[in-house]
């Protein structure tokens, strides 16, 4: 969905070696959480859901211990929180960049009523 290039016209800085594994899963985590479709090409939010896929990618690459972030006993990904008894449970990681949570709730993806930037 997002390249290489896209990144470093984005940022303005060379990719991660390991862009094709984080856009794999930047894609994924921000999948999970939004309530509506991916936008289509034909959307005004299209370029700004791009955006929060490179936001995501750029959160992982600076936080590479949120990848593993299962092994560390739990984790909160917008509203949902999951943890594991037997290591420490009040310890939460939010695994979302706050930059591509905003815009995603600007684009009218993380809503639950019908609207938002396009008619899906």
């Amino acid at each position: 969905m997002v390249t290489k290039e896209d990144y470093e016209k984005y940022f303005g800085q060379t990719a991660p070696s390991n862009f094709s594994r984080l856009e794999y899963l930047s894609l994924n985590t921000i999948k999970s959480i939004i309530t509506k479709p991916i936008p289509k090409k034909t959307c005004s939010c299209y370029e700004d859901f791009k955006k929060a896929i490179l936001e995501q990618i750029n959160y992982y690459d600076l936080n590479s211990d949120l990848l593993d972030s299962t092994k560390t006993g739990g984790y909160t990904l917008g509203s949902y929180s999951e943890s594991a008894s037997e290591i420490e449970t009040s310890k939460s990681i939010d695994r979302l960049s706050p930059v591509a949570y905003e815009i995603l709730l600007n684009c009218g993806l993380l809503q639950s009523q019908l609207g938002g930037c396009c008619l899906w």
